[in-house]
């Protein structure tokens, strides 16, 4: 995924893996612990589907796929950890899609990593609630 996808075409070279979402979500512990990752998995569904795996099995595979550390390197001592972080179990959002370079996945994944340097952008702080009424004294 390039950094300014369609926007404008060409204008970077670099491409990552995924981007920090911007919008506020619905869900308890968004801002605070985890954050959303919109990204596209390259997969050929169809055959999987064909074989009989429901749609949310196909994803549920995807996730513990990556979820997987990488392996570990001779005579290393410090534990691996995923690349891009703890992924929750199941997306946000999924949507199965196909165009002329073949058939992906569209999601919205939830991770516990606020900046990651293989998705563009860094995660927002969230809901910060409010504080309504005059300021008061702090009581001892």
């Amino acid at each position: 995924m390039e950094e300014y996808h369609n926007v404008l075409p060409g204008y970077n070279t670099k491409t990552k893996l995924g981007r920090y979402h911007g919008s506020n979500f619905n869900f308890k512990t968004f801002g605070t612990t985890q954050w959303v990752v919109g990204a596209y998995i390259n997969v050929e569904y169809k055959s999987h589907l064909a074989e009989g795996l429901s749609e949310e099995d196909i994803i549920r595979g995807c996730i513990e796929y990556l979820n997987q550390p990488p392996p570990r390197k001779k005579y290393q001592k410090k534990k691996s950890v995923p690349l891009y972080g703890q992924l929750a179990e199941l997306p946000h959002h999924y949507r199965f899609r196909e165009d002329e370079e073949g058939t992906f996945i569209e999601t919205l994944l939830i991770t516990d990593q606020r900046k990651n340097k293989k998705f563009w952008g860094a995660g927002g702080i969230g809901r910060v609630k409010r504080r309504r009424g005059r300021p008061r004294k702090d009581e001892k």
